[in-house]
């Protein structure tokens, strides 16, 4: 009985298959941080920290978990291994990427497309939630970057601004993240969406112009609804293409802060670009022509509209309704009283349907000083000839 159970079992162990690799079997090689692999003429190392995978989201997975291909393999494996595929458990988020432009990029440059691992990471992927992850919000801006400030990168792809970093770093909620730290300001994927970032022309898009707002709106709440009830917010819900947007103003990646000198000597030019007329008949007045050194403390546009609950001046609640003028302009001016907001802010002397006094007015003065200049213009001349005869009389 006996030798017929070593036989067993001895033909048992022949049989059965012999065990898949595990994690302890590639750290074998793969904690020698010499191991590197040739690609494309470049050394690439193969180290994997022990330690760091076993923090990670993966690190109670067998690494064959995720290389299927070396699920069969007895010892070691070839030199090719193929790529790890995300999709066969995140499905999810595979089918939400494939709509993305970055799996529908440029196909002549598309080892330039971003992967899972370019920005999660490979064996150090951590929650998004952890500070030490790529993807954590403060961290967001230099894994998006390694891309998106490429000036290589973007030599190849023509639609790439490479100063999109810089310009977000400059701007203000780079400002508020990088240098003070605070997470809750806006990154990348705050505005753009994670993994089914689309093309800003992408009707779908989270940065298109028909959702902007929306956008905008998932931070900056009670502004944006204070925009919706203004003349800007209600042509822009009838989709009017000449509707400013927050970016309109704001910027997009430079984003000012409202508050700054740099800003506010800009303001009257960002309303110029819809409002020319108001904007020449502005720099008229002394308003305007303060604001034009540069000196923030003059009143600009939003002084007297508004900023985003601009209103027609028929509406009971607009700041340049008659009955609001008082309080409008006592902000700066204090004491002002009916007869001060009798002031003419956008008086145009040239319009004589819309300023007729003043228009007759303005025509009266051209007509004196033009007739006063002429007959003293021709008197000097008359006194220039006379005095220049007298001379030639007295040496002659």
């Amino acid at each position: 009985m006996r030798p017929f159970l070593i036989a067993a079992t001895v033909f048992l162990l022949i049989a059965s298959p012999a065990a898949a690799l595990s994690t302890s079997d590639c750290l074998d090689c793969h904690s020698d941080k010499d191991l590197t692999k040739t690609v494309d003429g470049q050394d690439k190392s193969l180290y994997i920290d022990a330690k760091t995978f076993a923090g990670s989201v993966h690190g109670d997975m067998d690494c064959t978990d995720c290389h299927e291909d070396l699920a069969n393999v007895e010892d070691e494996h070839g030199e090719t291994v193929k790529k790890v595929q995300c999709a066969n458990c995140h499905d999810d988020v595979a089918e939400s990427m494939a709509n993305s432009i970055h799996a529908k990029g440029n196909a002549e440059v598309a080892s330039d497309l971003p992967t899972c691992s370019d920005c999660h990471g490979k064996h150090d992927i951590l929650p998004p939630d952890n500070a030490r992850s790529h993807v954590f919000a403060l961290n967001v801006p230099a894994t998006c970057c390694k891309c998106h400030g490429s000036a290589e990168i973007a030599s190849r792809h023509p639609s790439l601004d490479s100063k999109v970093c810089s310009d977000y770093e400059a701007g203000m909620h780079g400002i508020v993240l990088l240098r003070s730290g605070i997470v809750s300001s806006a990154v990348c994927n705050n505005c753009h969406g994670s993994h089914d970032i689309r093309s800003p022309k992408d009707p779908a898009s989270r940065v298109n112009r028909a959702h902007i707002d929306d956008t905008c709106g998932k931070c900056h709440t009670s502004i944006v609804k204070t925009y919706r009830q203004s003349v800007h917010g209600k042509l822009y819900a009838s989709g009017s293409k000449d509707a400013p947007t927050c970016p309109s103003c704001h910027g997009d990646h430079r984003v000012a802060r409202a508050m700054a000198k740099e800003f506010m000597v800009t303001v009257t030019k960002h309303c110029s670009q819809c409002h020319p007329e108001a904007d020449a008949t502005f720099k008229n007045t002394y308003h305007g022509q303060v604001t034009g050194l540069d000196y923030t403390a003059a009143a600009q546009c939003p002084d007297c509209h508004g900023a985003h609950n601009i209103l027609p001046k028929k509406d009971p609640a607009s700041m340049v309704n008659p009955d609001n003028l008082v309080k409008t302009c006592s902000k700066c001016h204090a004491g002002a009283n009916e007869n001060f907001v009798r002031y003419m802010p956008h008086a145009d002397y040239h319009n004589e349907k819309k300023d007729p006094g003043l228009y007759y007015v303005y025509l009266a003065m051209v007509i004196l000083l033009s007739g006063v200049f002429t007959f003293f213009g021709i008197h000097t001349i008359l006194w220039f000839l006379r005095t220049y005869h007298d001379e030639r009389k007295k040496r002659g």
